[in-house]
């Protein structure tokens, strides 16, 4: 169900296009909000102002590029776990 929302949602906003990212309105919500009654699902969307939309487009999360878990070598690990590569003679 929240999926289906979030596709909804995305779908609603940027009408498959990310050049309508730009066109993100007040009204983008309303609509949705009345597709939402339509549909019958009890779902509702808080309706923003332009301001507020215009914020959250131009917000960057300034850690979104920083590494959580260090990499490993999976593979390497497999073959450790095993007792390390075979010999090519």
């Amino acid at each position: 169900m929240i999926l289906q929302i979030g596709f909804l949602m995305k779908e609603q906003m940027i009408g498959g296009s990310v050049t309508e990212f730009n066109k993100i309105t007040p009204q983008t919500y309303i609509d949705m909000n009345k597709e939402f009654e339509e549909e019958g699902t009890m779902v509702r969307i808080e309706v923003p102002t332009q301001e507020r939309i215009d914020k959250w487009k131009e917000w960057v999360d300034p850690h979104m590029h920083e590494r959580t878990v260090e990499p490993t070598d999976m593979v390497q690990e497999m073959w450790n776990a095993i007792g390390g590569r075979p010999c090519k003679h």
